[in-house]
């Protein structure tokens, strides 16, 4: 029950999620993407920014030993479809309506692409559509094997066209558990941070995300570049 993920409402006010409210999202939409076929190998697609629905699509797809590709929203059309295409992605989750609007040809044009699922939104193509079904057909997680690629992340592309840097479940493991090994002094019981790196990043992931969830600390979620002063006030984070 201790808190996890904080993200600013719109009235400014930050708003807590537990660990197990985001255990049982995720436990939800695992069952939901097995309906869906989503198996060992397959590639599941995010476009958004830092936000629980990250932490819960990354985890549901691992826990079917499927690999994750996270993308940004601040990109152009063209790379999000090189690397939908690249990558081979079968299930895509957007954060809006708008990207919705932009992709939603591309099952037509990248034959892998089944489902493109939207978070903010309600209705069959919904991420809380197929939580919802998820949820009415439980099924257990799969274990990664240390060695099972974990995730494309892709480079910036200013040489030509991005590159897809396969990295395994090893290789996130280790990184975070070293990190807290040269840092011990992070390892404050209810540690918490302000993430300000964007997790389609990898020093986001393994830096933040994976060593404060290791550390049993909370994540408050910065709403931007622009407000990190007085999302710092709010959250009161112990390190950064």
């Amino acid at each position: 029950n201790k808190k996890l993920l904080g993200t600013k409402n719109k009235d400014g006010v930050y708003e807590w999620v537990t660990r197990q409210e985001v255990n049982t999202r995720i436990d939800n939409l695992r069952a939901g993407l097995a309906k869906l076929g989503v198996n060992e190998g397959d590639v599941v697609g995010i476009i958004a920014n830092n936000r629980v629905e990250w932490v819960v699509a990354s985890f549901a797809a691992w826990g079917r030993t499927a690999r994750f590709v996270p993308m940004y929203e601040k990109e152009l059309v063209q790379v999000w479809k090189y690397i939908i295409n690249d990558s081979q992605i079968k299930v895509l989750f957007v954060a809006k309506p708008e990207i919705y609007e932009k992709i939603k040809d591309f099952p037509k044009e990248i034959p892998t692409l089944k489902h493109i699922f939207v978070i903010d939104a309600e209705g069959e193509n919904s991420m809380t559509a197929l939580e919802k079904k998820g949820a009415a057909h439980p099924i257990a997680p799969l274990i990664p094997k240390p060695d099972d690629i974990a995730q494309l992340i892709y480079t910036s592309g200013t040489t030509g066209n991005p590159k897809g840097v396969l990295l395994s479940h090893g290789n996130f493991t280790h990184n975070s558990l070293s990190g807290l090994k040269m840092y011990p002094e992070l390892q404050k019981i209810d540690s918490v941070t302000l993430a300000i790196l964007p997790w389609a990043h990898v020093f986001g992931q393994s830096g933040e995300l994976f060593a404060v969830i290791r550390l049993g600390g909370a994540i408050g979620l910065a709403e931007s570049a622009a407000t990190i002063v007085d999302d710092i006030v709010k959250v009161k984070p112990y390190f950064l």
